[in-house]
């Protein structure tokens, strides 16, 4: 078409145009970048927003110091004695981790680990696949990133912790090699019981280290990670075998074990091996003690959670043989006070399940000697009783059980004897019993109580007993208690706390929170105060009984000596030596109450003192450590005594907290040794009263050991210093006495005040041969020197007191001779006594 002249037709051409498919495309190509861009702003906008409060990243190096540790308490020889802590976790290093145990957490939690950068798309996807496949949560979608991420924020289930638990699994990606997220992760995870990390994780199920476990160990505590609590090898035996089995099963999946193997391996049985409970096992009074100290000086926090090691001084064979012989001595007394019955009567369909849980819990071996049962009775003569522990039928002779005449809460006479067991067993009965024992087990280890001639007699290792493989002897559980406490007078180290027959029955320790009378065994303490006053073992005393007015209740009583001696004037020495009491309390009242009281805070008592006369016989309470620690001030010639129960505490990057070792601990080595004799060079402990007193105190209670009612004593060769006391009512019973290197305290008591311990019971019955049952098993190799053993400067050889103050020690002769009779004249020999008494015993009988 023709435009006119000088037009001409422009045509425009557009290279871009492709039409509408064209504009189609590329108008939502913009669309697409445009929310693309928009969605990163809104994921940055996220990241930042969920970042903010994202907590930093573990420094690894610093890891084993930040998680909470376990704080562990040792013995003196190395045992582990216990374990306190919030979360059981011990930090291994991955070199130290099996092979087939990663290999079991990577089949069964990331097999893509190695490949992910912490997320994993396919292994979600994967996991969402078999979940639907089995209609359950057969698989977990979270990467070993993630799941050392989750340890990092808080335990909500929601969609920001979601965000949270990705942003921080990148970070971690970002910052450490496989190699110590692995790490992290395997010594951060969760596996019940209270166990965190893989260590301790072979340690609650096995008992093992964790480099010790087997493939099917190993794939069991993989196996816990997904739900320890549902998996519970101990609540849920058939669950974590079941998924022990899965676990195989997908390790034989992804090849690290054959087909075969994952098949034998499965058929195999669940074997557990609890950790060991070494805190109720070895020394429970002493390893409580030491917990509450600890807590006391850093605080639960750091004890729980602060993995300290605490060194203590404990020995635990000794530890042991107390916590034997207080066993030993209160069933023995609890024996000779009688029956109290039955624990229950069962009926016949009772009966049943008892044998069935009774086999189940014993077995059908033969019993353990020393080892307590229950057991059934199911059929009684007059003579003989059979009764049936677990899978096993035996005999209870009338020999063994003739002691159970019926107990008596207001009769007190010991020792009574039944001549039939109809009246005591019946069928139906369930009751304690133990192996019966051919012998009493050794030199000094079983004793016979005479009551009526207040003696007692060792049994001899030859004598024979009753006994059998299918017969066993009537027990019961005691009611009286007892402790026994032991330490090192010279270091302060305590090596033996017993502080009651049973702390899985009472943890009361009764060493150090026990509040008992101590009868005669506080004589010492005012007895030393009258040789610092001038006071000589010569010293006369009266000892004829006189009436005496109780300040507080205006009752009147009268002390008398055991058995109403009456010598009418006998020697401070004398007096002490065979616990006279009616010369203590002419001693006592010269002294006065008030000196006697401010006497004894000198020595360490904390506890309230009622100075009246009644003091004079220890009627005031006590705890046993502190009596224990004034006897050891006197072995020490007057010496401050500080008890050391923790020798040492290292915090977990080894520094040492604290230190209390002496340099003669031979625990230690040379170096160590020679650092601490320079801490302690110039530090010596300060008097609590004057050297003289200490030593001639001493020596008074050695003149008790020596001829005192302490023949059990004697006997077994240990040369010792010490008291007994009786309280009033006869409710306590102790012996306080030490060696040249240990002093041990021994205490029999109804702590309930219910019952006396016997009409005619002292503790010359009791605790004595207690004493030296314990003290002749654990101390009869140590080296014996006389007592005392070092004498003070400037005291001379026969210092036996004096001079003489006031005008009633005045009628005395002068610094005395250490003579029991105090006349200036030996005291005429006498004849042993029935219970290996020395020469000078009284005719007319023993003392306390």
């Amino acid at each position: 078409m023709s435009l006119g002249p000088g037009r001409r037709r422009l045509l425009v051409d557009n290279p871009a145009d492709g039409g509408y498919l064209y504009w189609f495309v590329k108008l939502y190509a913009f669309g697409a970048c445009a929310a693309l861009a928009a969605l990163g702003g809104v994921s940055l906008a996220v990241y930042v927003y969920f970042s903010s409060d994202v907590p930093p990243l573990p420094n690894l190096a610093e890891y084993a110091h930040t998680v909470p540790g376990v704080t562990r308490v040792y013995g003196w020889d190395g045992a582990l004695l216990g374990e306190f802590a919030k979360e059981q976790r011990d930090v291994v290093p991955l070199a130290k981790v099996p092979k087939p145990l990663i290999q079991a957490f990577l089949a069964a939690e990331d097999r893509r680990f190695f490949e992910h950068r912490g997320l994993d798309v396919r292994g979600i996807a994967r996991a969402v696949l078999a979940n639907v496949r089995k209609g359950g949560v057969a698989q977990g979608g979270s990467t070993i990133t993630q799941q050392v991420a989750k340890a990092f924020l808080s335990p909500e289930r929601s969609l920001a912790r979601k965000i949270r638990e990705a942003i921080v699994a990148r970070r971690l990606e970002a910052r450490y090699p496989k190699d110590d997220i692995l790490t992290l992760y395997l010594n951060q995870i969760y596996f019940g019981n209270g166990a965190y990390g893989v260590q301790a994780a072979a340690r609650r199920y096995f008992d093992k280290d964790v480099w010790d476990l087997d493939v099917a160990e190993a794939a069991l505590v993989a196996g816990l990670a997904r739900a320890p609590t549902r998996y519970n090898p101990f609540a849920a035996p058939d669950k974590a075998l079941a998924r022990r089995n899965e676990v195989l099963g997908q390790m034989a999946e992804v090849g690290f074990i054959d087909g075969d193997a994952a098949r034998r391996l499965s058929a195999a049985a669940l074997k557990l091996t609890p950790r060991r409970d070494f805190f109720r096992e070895i020394s429970p009074y002493y390893t409580e003690h030491v917990r509450r100290l600890l807590i006391k000086r850093y605080g639960e926090q750091q004890v729980y959670a602060g993995g300290l090691r605490v060194e203590t001084t404990i020995v635990p064979a000794v530890d042991a043989a107390a916590q034997e012989n207080v066993d030993f001595a209160a069933r023995k007394l609890d024996k000779r006070q009688g029956w109290r019955g039955a624990i229950v009567n069962l009926g016949a369909t009772a009966q049943a399940t008892f044998l069935a849980r009774a086999r189940t819990r014993y077995g059908d071996g033969p019993l353990t000697p020393g080892r307590r049962y229950l057991a059934l009775v199911q059929r009684v003569d007059g003579g003989l009783a059979r009764v049936q522990v677990g899978g096993g039928a035996y005999e209870l002779p009338l020999s063994l059980a003739s002691w159970a005449a019926p107990y008596s809460m207001r009769n007190a006479t010991n020792d009574r004897t039944v001549g039939s067991l109809r009246g005591v067993l019946k069928a139906g009965d369930v009751v304690w019993v133990r192996p019966s024992e051919c012998h009493p087990g050794g030199e000094f280890r079983d004793f016979a109580v005479h009551p009526e001639e207040q003696t007692i007699s060792w049994l001899l290792p030859t004598e024979k007993l009753p006994c059998g493989t299918h017969t066993v002897a009537l027990e019961q559980t005691p009611k009286v208690e007892s402790l026994l406490f032991t330490f090192d007078h010279q270091s302060g180290y305590v090596h033996a706390m017993a502080g009651g027959v049973d702390f899985d029955r009472s943890e009361f320790n009764r060493v150090t929170q026990g509040y008992r009378q101590p009868g005669s065994a506080y004589k010492p303490i005012y007895y030393a105060l009258a040789l610092d006053e001038g006071y000589s073992y010569g010293t006369p005393l009266n000892d004829t009984p006189k009436s005496e007015v109780d300040p507080v209740t205006g009752e009147v009583w009268v002390p008398l000596n055991l058995n109403n001696e009456v010598e009418y004037q006998t020697t401070l020495e004398r007096a002490l030596v065979w616990s006279k009491n009616v010369p203590s309390v002419d001693l006592f009242t010269r002294l006065g109450g008030k000196a006697v009281e401010a006497w004894a805070r000198r020595l360490g008592f904390t506890t309230e003192i009622h100075a009246d006369k009644a003091l004079a016989l220890g009627a005031s309470a006590i705890h046993p450590d502190e009596l224990a620690r004034a006897f050891a001030i006197f072995a020490r010639n007057g010496a401050w005594l500080d008890y050391v129960y923790v020798r040492r505490v290292v915090d977990r990057r080894g520094r040492v907290l604290e230190d209390h070792t002496v340099y003669w601990d031979p625990t230690l080595a040379p170096g160590e040794a020679l650092d601490r004799l320079a801490a302690q060079a110039g530090h010596a402990p300060r008097q609590a009263i004057p050297a003289r007193t200490g030593y001639l105190a001493s020596q008074l209670l050695r003149h008790a050991g020596k001829y005192g009612e302490y023949g059990t004593i004697r006997q077994t060769k240990l040369i010792a210093a010490g008291k007994t006391g009786t309280s009033s009512a006869t409710m306590d019973v102790w012996c306080v006495a030490y060696t040249s290197r240990w002093l041990t305290a021994a205490w029999i008591g109804d702590e309930h005040r219910q019952r006396q311990l016997g009409y005619k019971d002292v503790s010359y019955m009791l605790t004595v041969p207690l004493w030296a049952r314990y003290m002749h098993e654990v101390a009869r190799d140590q080296p014996q020197l006389e007592i005392p053993w070092q004498r003070p400067e400037g005291v001379k050889p026969n210092d036996t007191g004096g001079p003489m103050k006031g005008h009633a020690a005045a009628a005395g002769n002068g610094g005395g001779n250490g003579n029991l009779n105090g006349n200036g004249a030996a005291a005429a020999p006498r004849a042993p006594a029935p219970g290996g008494g020395a020469p000078g015993a009284p005719a007319s009988g023993p003392r306390r």
